[in-house]
């Protein structure tokens, strides 16, 4: 049989023409060469367009299937939420496409959705507002336009849908506290935003939402001069862009703009911030301030954190604490990127309750360590390249290519920093030791460290004798309280 299989084998080989090894042919798979990869990600110019009331508009041709993809931003800023109204912004963009229309009730606005076999949703598109999408076959676009535009200039807000999404919400309220991820992240940005960034709405705020104060939010900012426009799939800009203009013939700019929605942040003190859960396991979240994209050491930073915690299974803090301790399965950190001003760079991790304070001090070691230099060099030549081959499928759709370019546009960064993609890949290259040392040394401030813990408080709190750790060995111990899910008032400590 296995003579047979190879006779078979060597006769297809020949039929099919495969040539046999050769000469040429290296010893082993990864001394293979290849020739630099050619590419230049997409000028926003060749894309960009204005319509006649000045609302911009990027389209991206993609005619190998008879689909198209239209998504509107509206410019709003959920910071100006009335305080008894927190969760209007939300609601508002939920149910601009599932409200209705002053012509058309719900119902009929998604049979006749369905009948084209095509989507239209709508939500909030953070950090800039609101978005309404259309995705529809190419011959049905005109129709598809025609519901898009009905729902985004005259949405209805029917009150049983609203009291749908009231319920919803309501029901979501009160599991905010049962699950420890939801808990932390929740937890985390109440402690570290301000009061204007972090607005948790409570059930009062949503009950006393209404048909009438959602219409007064969208009137006040869905016009013209706060929308953008993005288009990708089977169509021109000669097809596209005298339907936008027909269907906001008349339509006038209003007063309201989008201001500069740069995060806040609390003037909290670095230490230990324990949030009381009695579970078997610890949520533990490190965070310090991060840095704007525009920042000289971004690039540097970028690398530092691939390299620390970014890059999975390759990663210092994962190989430490997962690989060799074994204290975690997941262990991880992010440079957060935000559209306007700068993030937060934080490393997170999930272990036993007994172990947590080792496992911190592995983290704060593993900070120090980077901090000093100890940085492979290969490791630093891996990350930089996979960042590098990796940086074409940022564009590998018309879809993500028009959003890319689009956040640029509403960011302001298409202007402050206009050839970031075009030189992204020279400056990542260009990225030496010194310079993730150097972007370390200025982060990793260990003495600065936020820490806040999701777990057992007395069996976390209680000293790791045999590390000779404490809670106190990280910084000044705060208990933070549990917060009532439904009126976000903070309820008394265990």
């Amino acid at each position: 049989m296995i003579t047979r299989t190879l006779l078979l084998s060597a006769l297809l080989g020949a039929r099919l023409g495969v040539a046999a090894p050769t000469a040429d042919l290296p010893a082993h798979p990864d001394q293979l060469q290849f020739p630099p990869l050619s590419y230049e990600p997409p000028q926003a110019a060749a894309h960009r367009h204005v319509l006649k009331n000045g609302v911009t508009v990027f389209v991206v041709e993609d005619h190998r299937v008879p689909l198209v993809d239209v998504s509107i931003t509206i410019l709003a800023d959920d910071r100006q939420e009335p305080a008894g109204l927190l969760g209007l912004h939300s609601a508002t963009f939920d149910l601009l496409s599932d409200g209705g229309s002053q012509a058309h009730d719900a119902a009929w606005i998604e049979e006749e959705t369905a009948y084209l076999g095509a989507y239209l949703e709508s939500g909030t598109d953070d950090p800039y507002g609101g978005n309404l999408r259309l995705q529809t076959l190419t011959k049905d676009l005109e129709h598809g336009l025609e519901l898009a535009f009905e729902v985004l200039r005259t949405p209805r807000f029917q009150a049983d849908r609203l009291r749908e999404w009231q319920d919803k919400r309501l029901a979501s309220f009160k599991e905010r506290n049962d699950d420890p991820e939801r808990l932390e992240r929740m937890e985390w940005r109440r402690l570290v935003y301000d009061d204007q960034t972090f607005r948790p709405a409570t059930a009062a705020s949503v009950e006393a939402l209404t048909p009438q104060t959602l219409k007064e939010w969208h009137a006040r900012w869905t016009h013209p001069g706060n929308l953008l426009v993005r288009v990708s799939g089977d169509v021109t800009p000669k097809q596209i862009l005298p339907l936008l203009e027909k269907h906001m013939k008349g339509w006038k700019k209003g007063s309201s703009s989008f201001p500069n929605p740069e995060a806040g942040y609390a003037a909290v003190k670095p230490g230990v911030y324990l949030i009381h859960k009695p579970i078997n396991q610890t949520r533990v979240r490190c965070i310090l301030p991060g840095l704007d994209r525009d920042d000289p050491q971004w690039h540097a930073a970028w690398l530092m954190n691939e390299l620390l915690g970014g890059a999975g299974m390759s990663s210092k803090l994962l190989n430490r604490i997962r690989t060799q301790e074994g204290l975690a399965y997941s262990v991880g950190s992010q440079l957060e990127e935000r559209t306007f001003g700068p993030g937060i760079f934080w490393a997170g991790l999930q272990t036993k309750v007994e172990s947590t304070q080792y496992a911190m001090s592995l983290l704060v070691d593993e900070y120090r360590k980077m901090a000093a230099g100890e940085i492979d060099e290969e490791a630093l030549e891996n990350s930089k390249n996979q960042l590098i081959q990796a940086f074409p499928t940022w564009f590998a759709s018309a879809a993500t290519i028009a959003n890319v370019l689009a956040d640029e546009e509403l960011s302001g960064r298409s202007q402050s920093n206009p050839r970031f993609f075009q030189e992204l890949r020279d400056q990542v290259a260009r990225v030496s030791k010194a310079d993730v040392q150097a972007a370390a040394r200025r982060m990793l401030q260990t003495d600065n460290l936020i820490w806040v813990l999701v777990g057992d408080a007395q069996a976390v709190q209680a000293p790791d004798a045999g590390h000779g750790l404490s809670l106190e060995t990280f910084g000044p111990l705060t208990r933070l309280p549990l917060y009532d899910p439904l009126t976000q008032e903070p309820l008394p400590l265990d």
